[in-house]
């Protein structure tokens, strides 16, 4: 459409084009990146501010959408109008000539005569100089790099916004662009669009299947508007839908079509095929492991290349927007192009390198776990229960006991260590690595990831025969069963493995038995049975002796100390300091948290409440520096409890309503009976706005 301003009896002299294509009608999300464009649009005047913007990201992700949207709903600031081109940069032809892409424009513009004849940069004087007294928006759409782009780019108070699927960092440094990368849709997002083509009502009342569906599409809308025109058209419900899409060769028909511009294999190749060997190599081998997230270590052992040439070839696939950001400096390839990655090692890989490229992987997170989890808790396992080094393997930052790396370490990849495990035939290892997992399940209270892992380790653990796989995912399943209120259950599981101790000296793991030991002793406690739990501490106590761990003597003197105090021992003060000295020896500080937390607790039950709130400080500080978010709270609560008793209730109300915070974000139970102690308090208190101030 262009609408020509004519001078009497005389050729046009300026035209305003309209050249946009028919915006997305169910256009959805995308506020911030709306947002950063309105701030284009409204400096571009000013001196210095950018006037270009550079979208990127991977194929379907909905960057001319975007661009088109953004574009239709601003046109009417600009009264040179919008110009459009296809440049073709990632098509299965060649790219779109610049010069020829420029000729149109200045046709749209109503040029003439001279302005069509000279160089590409004299026509693109002509182009801008149309531009510069009615200015435009220029949408360069599919751009395969700066030399294309540079004759096209408007100047003045145009704004020009480009797509592409490569990172364009030249075109970038040389205009000082606003860079875009747009992501996946978030998964509210892409259930909303799912929604509006197949109903609001129909996605909510069958919700589960609907998240699988918006989540094996890799979130994209072009992808997530393909299943529903399934769904719509082809009388299929949300529950076969995602079915189909559960495989990887199920997924990639569902998205294969004669139109090129909706064939998953087409847009996906004009990538793939465009990466250099080494990339392309690694983006194969990534689609046939079972591990998400991918980490340049991690990538290193699976392709068998050093971890620079792997973080390398990782940075191409991201430039390519193969794979994207994810948390923990890791990476992930969506659902559709790991599909895609699968079938192409399946096809160009030898099946026994691929077998390789699996062990490889396996034996790199058994290794790298099992030196985590020993930065956590130094020689808690004792002999045999993890797996053992291996020459060829990558393990980088956990020298010198580095707790802080190896806790970021199993936060990034805890998910991972669970799925290599469950993968492939099974193994000591799929057992094995679980069991990698138990001290910062201990530390960190993730219990359903938790519970999980300790199932699949027993099943892992009788598949095998191992004894002391079971026993050791049997201790697994009671701590964290009692752990999450079903400890009956728990004592039963922790009876029967600390039976498989007793009747089997060949385990042959005084460790693992003690360890066993603590949580049958918890498991007696909470369920008030003391006398019990002290027969349990003080067999720990030998067991940890034996076997040379003081890790675990101190641990186990610490919550002994404890239960002398409910059963009213004399010595609970002397087992408390007891456990303090060692575990200042042992140099950990979950275990040095535990005893100030301990000799906290006995002293104040005793009565010295301001000795032991400065236990309990102490406790506070190195739970917090260790990040044990539910040590924390229990540390608050205990302190909270002392301050009262000082006679300090608002600084008690403070460390409840601290306590009850980290509660409800551990999903904890314990958070309603800590809000009903703040909610008491402050009724007492007299403070207005109880309700308030209990939430």
């Amino acid at each position: 459409v262009r609408i020509a301003v004519e001078e009497r009896d005389g050729p046009a002299r300026w035209v305003r084009p309209a050249q946009l294509p028919p915006a997305v009608a169910d256009f959805t999300g995308r506020e911030a990146f709306l947002r950063s464009l309105d701030g284009l649009a409204a400096r571009r005047h000013d001196r210095g501010a950018p006037r270009t913007a550079v979208i990127e990201g991977g194929f379907w992700v909905g960057k001319t959408a975007l661009a088109v949207h953004w574009a239709s709903q601003t046109q009417g600031d600009f009264p040179g109008g919008c110009l459009f081109a296809d440049l073709h940069g990632f098509a299965a032809g060649p790219p779109a000539d610049p010069g020829q892409i420029l000729n149109g424009f200045l046709r749209a513009l109503g040029a003439g005569g001279d302005e069509f004849t000279g160089t590409v940069d004299e026509r693109a004087g002509h182009y801008r100089s149309r531009l510069a007294e009615r200015p435009a928006i220029v949408i360069l759409d599919n751009a395969a790099d700066y030399d294309q782009v540079r004759p096209l780019l408007p100047g003045g108070s145009s704004v020009a916004l480009v797509t592409s699927r490569e990172h364009q960092a030249t075109l970038l440094a040389q205009s000082g662009g606003l860079p875009l990368e747009l992501p996946p849709l978030t998964t509210d997002e892409a259930l909303e669009l799912l929604g509006h083509r197949l109903g609001e009502a129909r996605v909510t009342a069958n919700l589960r299947a609907a998240e699988s569906i918006v989540r094996r599409a890799g979130r994209l809308p072009m992808a997530v508007l393909i299943a529903a025109e399934h769904a719509a058209h082809r009388g299929l419900s949300l529950e076969r839908v995602a079915t189909q899409l559960r495989t990887a060769h199920e997924r990639l028909e569902m998205f294969t079509s004669p139109d090129p511009a909706v064939n998953i294999y087409g847009v996906i190749d004009s990538s793939y095929l465009a990466l250099p060997p080494q990339p392309a190599r690694v983006f194969r081998l990534l689609g046939a492991s079972p591990a998400s997230p991918i980490s340049a270590e991690s990538t290193a052992a699976l392709a068998d290349i050093a971890p620079a040439a792997a973080q390398a070839a990782l940075d191409v696939l991201h430039r390519a927007h193969l794979i994207e950001p994810a948390a923990g400096n890791r990476m992930r390839m969506n659902h559709l192009l790991r599909a895609y990655a699968y079938e192409r090692a399946h096809a160009d890989e030898h099946p026994l390198e691929l077998e390789r490229v699996w062990q490889r992987l396996r034996q790199w997170y058994a290794t790298t776990a099992a030196a985590a989890s020993n930065a956590l808790a130094p020689g808690w396992a004792g002999p045999g229960l993890l797996p053992s080094p291996a020459a060829d393997s990558t393990i980088q930052g956990f020298a010198d006991r580095d707790y802080d790396a190896a806790m970021a370490w199993f936060k990034a990849e805890a998910s991972a260590v669970l799925q290599v495990a469950r993968s492939g035939t099974t193994t000591e290892l799929s057992w094995q690595l679980p069991a990698t997992l138990l001290p910062y399940f201990y530390l960190t209270k993730n219990w359903s990831t938790w519970l999980s892992a300790a199932a699949q380790a027993h099943g892992a653990a009788r598949h095998t025969g191992s004894r002391l796989g079971n026993a050791c995912s049997l201790l697994s399943l009671g701590w964290v069963r009692h752990e999450i209120g079903h400890t009956t259950d728990a004592v039963v599981l922790l009876t029967s493995a600390l039976q498989l101790h007793d009747e089997h000296d060949d385990l042959g793991n005084d460790c693992l038995a003690g360890w066993t030991a603590v949580a049958l002793a918890a498991a007696h406690t909470t369920l008030g049975q003391h006398e019990d739990a002290r027969t349990r501490y003080l067999r720990a106590d030998a067991l940890f002796t034996s076997a040379g761990l003081d890790l675990g003597v101190a641990t186990v003197r610490a919550l002994l100390a404890g239960t002398q105090q409910e059963l009213g021992d004399p010595q609970a003060p002397a087992t408390a300091h007891d456990a303090l000295a060692l575990a200042q020896e042992v140099a950990s500080n979950p275990v040095l948290s535990l005893a100030h937390h301990q000799l906290g607790l006995v002293l104040h039950a005793q009565g010295a409440h301001r000795l032991a709130l400065t236990h309990l400080d102490s406790a506070l500080r190195l739970r917090r520096t260790s990040r044990e978010r539910w040590g924390e709270a229990d540390t608050l609560v205990a302190r909270a409890g002392t301050l009262h008793a000082l006679d300090e209730p608002v600084a008690a109300l403070d460390a409840y309503r601290t306590a009850a915070a980290i509660l409800d974000t551990l999903h904890d139970p314990r958070a309603f009976d800590v809000r009903e102690r703040v909610t008491t308090l402050t009724a007492r208190l007299g403070f207005p706005g109880t309700a308030d101030a209990a939430s």
